[in-house]
């Protein structure tokens, strides 16, 4: 059987899935922000906050305050579209072979058990499509039998 390159057409594919998918990673990525940025912006400002009070006048020190905060908050912007993309990427890897065996399952239910299941190079769950294709060719040969 001749194995044909398939591109992507479409990254989101089952859409509920993915987006939990995201949602996990941007809630991990978030979580782990949030923890190692509380401490180091807290102890830092802290710290920073006593020795800056003599050196900067009250204005000025609130002035830095705000350009930190603002530049905190542009990196964190960009870094969850930036994880948005590579988890939309990456669960493309997963759901588009499951939409294809669904598919595949649901063509082999109506009785057509002409077709395999062929996943791209870089797709994940490639040892349950093997499983599924061998169950399709006992069950083939069950029913030539």
């Amino acid at each position: 059987m001749e194995k044909t390159l398939q591109r992507r057409r479409l990254y989101i594919i089952r859409k509920e899935f993915q987006l939990k998918y995201i949602g996990v990673i941007l809630g991990v990525m978030f979580l782990g922000a949030v923890i190692s940025g509380y401490t180091i912006y807290h102890n830092a400002w802290f710290l920073l906050g006593e020795k800056l009070a003599n050196v900067y006048p009250q204005g000025r020190l609130v002035q830095i305050f705000r350009s930190v905060n603002i530049r905190l908050m542009l990196n964190l912007f960009f870094s969850s579209i930036f994880c948005i993309g590579i988890g939309i990427f990456a669960s493309h890897k997963i759901a588009g072979p499951i939409y294809r065996m669904v598919k595949f399952l649901n063509n082999v239910t109506s009785g057509d058990y002409s077709q395999r299941i062929i996943l791209r190079k870089h797709d994940e769950l490639k040892d349950l499509a093997e499983a599924i294709n061998n169950l399709v060719d006992k069950l083939e040969q069950g029913n030539k039998a």
